[in-house]
């Protein structure tokens, strides 16, 4: 019988390699680009960037897809902070969590139904198998995955749809947890290209209060293990 606690952490593990896959691609390009090549890269990002923060509508379908496709989301809350300066952080903070929520919709069900059809061909070649039910405690593993700094949000959304957690369960865990942790990360960077201390202030409280929440979930955790 597969012990759901071990299939749910080889989980984890496959997709902390791709990650560190991706990080390994990025410093053999730029070993083998040399700093023009580097250069390149970063006039590439600087004109996207300026696409972005120039039209909203552009920006948030942004933070919708690209995180989905494995690429990080803190640069993109990055220029979100920079268009709130001139829209509105609050506004800006609204329409993050709106596509942060709908990122994290379309990537589970994509995990739970193509993706893990693909993944399932390949792990049985190697005698392994997905949980066929999710573990009774995922509610609690979901919360601290969500809460765990260092953790990157599409990971747990992939992860989760995978091992087929009930979508609404899914939803009232991480569009509150990842709602509060963006706003706080548009709130912080509006405050900080614009000069304005309050929003600066509170998008760093926002993001302490998650992170010692989390830490007190895994705390309690490893205490009753």
């Amino acid at each position: 019988m597969i012990n759901p606690r071990k299939g749910f952490l080889s989980l984890i593990g496959a997709v902390v390699l791709l990650f560190a896959g991706i990080y390994l691609s990025y410093k053999i390009y730029a070993h083998l680009a040399g700093p023009e090549g580097v250069r390149n890269l970063e006039q590439a990002w600087e004109s996207f960037r300026d696409l972005l923060v120039g039209n909203g509508l552009w920006l948030f379908t942004s933070i919708a897809v690209l995180p989905g496709l494995i690429l990080p989301v803190a640069p993109l809350l990055t220029l979100a902070g920079l268009w709130g300066q001139e829209h509105g952080p609050w506004i800006s903070s609204l329409y993050c969590t709106v596509a942060l929520s709908l990122n994290l919709s379309w990537t589970y069900w994509i995990a739970r139904g193509p993706a893990r059809v693909l993944i399932q061909k390949f792990l049985k070649r190697f005698k392994y198998e997905l949980p066929t039910k999710p573990p009774t405690n995922l509610m609690q593993w979901a919360l601290i995955v969500r809460l765990t700094p260092g953790v990157p949000f599409i990971f747990s959304n992939y992860g989760l749809g995978l091992v087929r957690m009930p979508f609404l369960p899914y939803l009232l865990i991480s569009v509150p947890v990842l709602g509060v942790t963006g706003c706080g990360y548009v709130l912080a960077f509006a405050g900080i290209f614009g000069g304005q201390w309050k929003y600066l202030w509170t998008g760093l409280c926002l993001i302490a209060v998650m992170f010692l929440v989390g830490r007190i979930l895994v705390k309690n955790k490893s205490h009753a293990s």
